[in-house]
């Protein structure tokens, strides 16, 4: 089945690819596809435009117009192709003769149609002065500019200076400007032609293809002939319900695709690749049905080719969009990649980022081709580039932070974590945010750049889990009950298998205002969250047992009150206590403000620790141990380190200033 899809796929894919460059030459160039190509072949020979100076390029437009009245009457009397494509090819010919860049590409034939139909009837209503006395190409210099007006008349002939036809002299290009306004001034004087017709004008757009009958032409209404956007209004009717039943064909394919879409990945992205071929393949099958059969002209025209143009460039950008999502997904199938892990999402983020490139150049070569200013678009971008930039900002920091999650892999689909005050599941990690699943079962989406700056905690990432517990107990407890419970619990730590021994920590930590504190602190031989509340919760139930056992119990907030005769201080304790003061004074050695160095000295290391009775008591090798035991247990804090550091500082300061007494 898999095999079979990638099959599919890679048809689909060629079949695009296709269909792109098929349609994409039709936008180009539609009329040398069909016409000048196949006049090559099977119509007569056709001598080549001359452009060589203003005699040569009058010469060329007089010999092709003669051309072209012979090839009317010829395809008047017998409609064939061969007859069409030879007007075809020679309109083409007259129109190279006129200097077009200026117009848009998506217009450009239809508008150099309109004006070689112009000068037809410009040049059949006025005197041309003989053709000996219009300059050749050894009239003018080599450099500078270079032309030559038609006397009685505001067409010029100029040398086209840089691009591809740099040095041919064509009729420039405000010709398509000036020849409407100079004609409408002319239109009265009759027409000097071999052809029975009053005007180029009025008659070129009532001329169709061989496939629509003379006959069928010659008996429209006169209403239905006249011109309605330099067009017939025939034909305009006639475009319109080619386009309609177009549009309905590709309507009515469109939700037959949208009801049988398959629901993977796969199936569903080369499902839709049938959307924007098909629009393609209606656009390339009726340009030339509407170009060389209906025969569109003038304005009409116009707005239809602009149309086909738009269509072709959407329908490509939407082509290439999904072609470069489909090949990153058909990567993805590879069995090394899971197909919700980080590496996925990633491949579908860089396939979006192609995909958005593509379909801005792509738009952009339409635009050109419609006559947008792109170059100056381009260039308005340094001035507008700080707004633009302000606005997309955003979206490129939360791609830029997915990009940064891919890198440094703080979490991956399917981890716990805990992020700023939420903790969730990371279910996807996309182009613009990171989805989670809280707590609670809601879905928490954290836009990618946030997400990055966050300090985040992988619980799926930790070897072993802290259990961390301070119990109170009750003051009544004894201190022999203490270190009793204290053995106990050490005991049953190192014992549990689930901990780890070596990260035991059970100490009396401090007095509590209701409880004598103890501290527990040890890890949890677990990665799994329900597997580490079950070790704690024996760990706890454990606890209870031997406090229970020892004879104590939990402390909780209270307040004791001692009803009873109160039976006064020790009067023997507080004399003895005196006296004890009375001869430190008398000797000279009350320890105040400080100890002298000689009663420091006698007291040093004079306490037994550890405690007489316990295991390490009176080892030589107690110390080395303590040090190991210290080297590789948790370090304390910054602050009990400092401290710790700074108690030796303190305790010099005084024997200095001890010192300095004595001087």
């Amino acid at each position: 089945m898999t095999s079979l899809r990638r099959i599919s796929c890679g048809v689909l894919a060629s079949l695009a690819v296709l269909l792109l460059l098929t349609s994409w030459a039709g936008a180009q160039d539609v009329s040398r596809i069909f016409g000048e190509e196949a006049s090559e072949q099977q119509g007569p020979p056709i001598r080549p435009v001359r452009t060589d100076s203003p005699r040569d390029t009058l010469i060329t437009f007089l010999r092709l117009r003669d051309e072209l009245e012979a090839a009317v009457l010829d395809y008047n009397a017998s409609r064939s192709s061969e007859g069409h494509e030879q007007i075809t090819l020679l309109f083409d010919q007259l129109r190279a003769l006129i200097n077009l860049e200026a117009v848009a590409s998506a217009s450009r034939r239809e508008v150099g149609d309109d004006t070689v139909a112009l000068l037809l009837d410009i040049f059949g209503r006025v005197a041309l002065p003989p053709l000996g006395d219009v300059p050749d190409a050894e009239g003018f210099a080599d450099e500078g500019l270079a032309q030559y007006r038609i006397p009685k008349t505001p067409l010029r002939i100029t040398r086209i200076e840089g691009g591809a036809r740099d040095g041919e002299f064509l009729f420039n290009g405000r010709t398509v400007l000036v020849a409407p306004r100079f004609y409408r001034g002319i239109a009265d004087v009759p027409l000097r032609s071999s052809l029975p017709i009053r005007s180029w004008s009025a008659s070129l757009p009532q001329l169709t293809g061989p496939l629509m009958p003379s006959a069928v032409v010659q008996a429209m209404p006169p209403r239905l002939r006249g011109l309605w956007m330099d067009t017939p209004i025939w034909k305009v009717i006639a475009t319109s319900l080619v386009a309609a039943i177009a549009a309905l064909l590709i309507a009515w394919l469109h939700r037959w695709l949208s009801r049988h879409e398959p629901e993977n990945r796969i199936g569903a992205l080369s499902w839709r690749l049938l959307r924007p071929l098909s629009i393609l393949l209606v656009v390339v099958v009726l340009i030339p049905f509407v170009d060389f059969q209906i025969n569109t002209s003038g304005l009409f025209s116009s707005v239809v080719d602009t149309v086909v143009i738009v269509l072709i460039y959407v329908s490509a950008a939407w082509l290439f969009w999904l072609a470069s999502r489909l090949l990153f997904e058909w990567v993805i199938l590879s069995p090394r990649i899971s197909d919700e892990g980080l590496d996925a999402n990633l491949l579908r983020l860089v396939a979006g980022a192609i995909g958005v490139v593509g379909v801005t150049i792509i738009l952009a070569y339409g635009g050109q081709a419609l006559g947008l200013p792109i170059l100056s678009i381009l260039a308005g971008l340094g001035i507008g580039g700080l707004a633009v930039a302000l606005a997309i900002r955003p979206t490129l920091e939360n791609l830029i932070g997915g990009v940064i999650l891919y890198i440094d892999k703080p979490v991956r689909v399917g981890d716990f974590c805990s992020f700023g005050d939420k903790t969730g599941t990371v279910e996807a990690i996309g182009i613009r945010s990171t989805q989670l699943r809280g707590l609670d079962r809601t879905l928490v989406s954290v836009p990618n750049a946030q997400f990055a700056d966050m300090q985040i905690t992988n619980w799926a990432r930790c070897d072993e889990m802290l259990i961390s517990e301070v119990i109170g107990l009750r003051y009544e407890t004894a201190p022999d009950q203490l270190r009793y419970i204290l053995a106990k619990l050490r005991e049953m730590l190192h014992a549990h298998p689930r901990i780890n021994s070596e990260t035991v920590r059970v100490r009396f930590s401090g007095y509590g205002d209701s409880a004598l504190n103890v501290t527990i602190r040890v890890y949890a031989k677990t990665r799994e969250w329900n597997d580490f509340h079950a070790i704690r919760e024996d760990i706890f139930l454990r606890i209870y047992d031997l406090v229970t056992e020892a004879g104590s119990g939990f402390a909780f907030p209270s307040r004791t009150i001692y009803m009873g005769k109160d039976d006064g201080l020790d009067d023997q304790a507080k004399a003895r206590v005196a006296e004890q003061v009375r001869a430190w004074r008398r000797a000279g050695q009350l320890p105040f403000p400080r100890f002298a160095p000689e009663r420091l000295e006698r007291l040093d290391d004079t306490l037994d620790y550890p405690p007489k009775g316990s295991p390490e008591a009176g080892h030589e090798d107690f110390e080395a141990a303590a040090g190991a035991e210290r080297l590789s247990a948790e370090p304390l804090p910054d602050e009990e380190l400092q401290r710790d550091d700074e108690a030796p500082r303190e305790e010099e300061k005084p024997k200095e200033e001890e010192e300095t007494t004595r001087r």
